[in-house]
């Protein structure tokens, strides 16, 4: 039952619950301490009144006198005289006190009568011939018991509505504190309802948990927009990518089923298939490549890794390729550099900054390409070429995925935009960034800054 209710109601019933425990914890000391408190009181009353009643009785010439005025009840307290023998000389024993209780000198004493409790205290004073008498006081602690049930009653009547009001005012508190959360709930029903992931939470004013809930929240939501965006985004992008492939493949199926062809023609016509059919392949197992890239980029699986060896061992493997192109490649790699990163993606990302930079310094005279990296207060990873540059009006697209500077160069034929954003993607898993410095027929320089 307790599962299906409200934040509200589970609160002010556990407010509530903790509030009386509270309360009764309170009474019950409260209660304690005044049960003790009057005990206390009661005792020294009574022997304050058999103390004082000693003033009443003389000594004089050997010979011991009590005054005819002596108060045999004072302060409430019965006060009887005894001789030393334990004869009763003054005052009267009050009705249902036991009578056959012995003197005991300076000790407290409660006993059960019939109209109730007494307490009892008895003192023994000593005078130079010899003789001495007893004083013993008697107190009804039926008073006190009297006080203690008044007490009681007080409480009694006062603790429901006591707890009646804490009720009120809890669900009244509750409800003004939960006033943030009704609205931002309502707000998120809203977004849910219109799908309209643009909208955000209210956060008011209080700079509160629930301030720090709904920031959260809201950056989530950006997050999942730009998601729900870039998504967007790459299906369209695959969609016109594939369009081109698929069209010519028809058209040349088209054109040669139309009327009889030579041997000739028929090969050619299937060398066109193929040819599109491959590079529709290629460009399939590049956006795979890049969907796996993201996904591992959402879950870094990270490390210290040394960045000077990984480079070096990724500048070896692509030396014979670079030869091969007649590129030359080169390295200026500092030593020892650690960095905590994914080794996976960080070797993605330089085998893709070169290959790249392969790609379009081989259209050059003597191409060269040098792999930098060093560490200042940050990691910079540094690729120059002398190739043929970037257009200033391109190096703002070059990250993004699917944009190609030049789609008639041939570099480009098997190209399709996607290595560069492949970097800046690894790049800010990292924390990091990547930036483009350029010159037509000069070259360009890549740097990668790493934390």
């Amino acid at each position: 039952m307790m599962k299906n209710s409200s934040i509200k109601k589970r609160v002010t019933l556990y407010y509530s619950l903790v509030l009386i425990l509270i309360t009764l914890f309170v009474f019950g000391v409260f209660l304690f301490t005044a049960s003790r408190q009057i005990t206390v009181v009661s005792q020294n009353t009574v022997m304050s009144a058999v103390q004082d009643s000693f003033e009443e009785v003389d000594y004089d010439n050997n010979i011991i006198e009590i005054d005819n005025d002596f108060d045999s009840y004072s302060k409430g307290v019965t006060l009887l005289v005894y001789s030393s023998s334990g004869e009763l000389i003054k005052g009267s024993i009050p009705r249902g006190f036991p009578s056959y209780m012995p003197l005991t000198s300076g000790s407290y004493q409660e006993i059960e009568g019939e109209n109730g409790t007494w307490l009892y205290y008895d003192l023994y004073n000593t005078y130079e011939n010899g003789e001495g008498l007893w004083v013993r006081g008697i107190y009804a602690m039926d008073t006190a018991a009297e006080t203690l049930r008044s007490i009681m009653l007080i409480i009694a009547v006062s603790l429901p509505a006591l707890l009646i009001f804490a009720i009120i005012a809890g669900r009244r508190i509750t409800k003004r504190a939960f006033e943030p959360v009704a609205e931002i709930t309502k707000a998120a029903n809203s977004i849910n309802s219109g799908h309209d992931l643009s909208r955000r939470l209210p956060q008011g004013e209080n700079r509160d948990e629930l301030y720090f809930l709904t920031q959260t929240l809201n950056q989530m939501m950006e997050r999942l927009e730009d998601a729900f965006k870039a998504e967007k985004e790459f299906s369209s992008d695959v969609s016109h990518e594939l369009k081109t492939p698929i069209s010519v493949i028809l058209a040349e199926c088209e054109y040669t089923l139309e009327e009889n062809r030579s041997i000739e023609e028929y090969k050619e016509s299937i060398e066109n298939i193929q040819k599109q059919c491959m590079r529709t392949m290629s460009m399939i197992q590049q956006l795979l490549q890049v969907s796996r890239t993201i996904d591992k980029a959402k879950a870094l699986d990270k490390e210290d890794i040394d960045l000077s060896m990984l480079s070096e061992s990724i500048v070896s493997e692509l030396s014979l390729v670079a030869k091969e192109e007649g590129v030359l490649l080169e390295s200026d790699i500092e030593k020892h550099i650690e960095i905590c990163a994914d080794e996976t993606l960080i070797m993605r990302m330089i085998l893709n900054l070169l290959t790249n930079a392969i790609k379009y310094s081989k259209e050059v005279s003597r191409p060269k390409i040098k792999l930098s990296v060093r560490r200042d207060d940050q990691v910079y990873i540094v690729v120059e070429d002398n190739g043929i540059g970037i257009k200033k009006e391109d190096q703002t697209n070059i990250f993004n995925r699917f944009y190609k500077v030049d789609k008639s160069r041939k570099a480009e034929e098997n190209s399709f935009g996607l290595g560069l954003s492949m970097v800046k993607w690894i790049a800010e898993a990292h924390d990091g960034k990547v930036e483009v410095e350029s010159e037509i027929g000069k070259g360009s320089r890549f740097t990668v800054t790493l934390p």
